[in-house]
């Protein structure tokens, strides 16, 4: 998607100075801020869901026990046990 984009010219000017620091283009630096700000608000939306954070709890406990599964052929092998009990 094209779009123009018009800023403040100090808010320009950081960016283009950022971009320059980070030897990416005008462009990558938008995408990369745009993209940090999206995940930013993903992370406050999960933070602030106590089932999410419940349920994230409960993985890293699966985890810490050793309660996983590697690779596709792992996955495969627990279903067949599934299906099997």
């Amino acid at each position: 998607m094209a779009m123009t984009l018009r800023l403040p010219a100090e808010l320009e000017s950081a960016l283009r100075e950022v971009a320059e620091e980070e030897r990416r283009s005008l462009h990558q630096t938008v995408v990369l801020a745009v993209e940090t700000y999206l995940s930013q608000r993903e992370t406050a939306e999960i933070l602030a869901d106590p089932d999410a954070l419940r349920d994230l709890a409960e993985a890293r406990e699966e985890v810490l026990r050793g309660d996983v599964v590697h690779g596709a052929e792992g996955v495969r092998a627990l279903l067949r046990s599934h299906h099997a009990s």
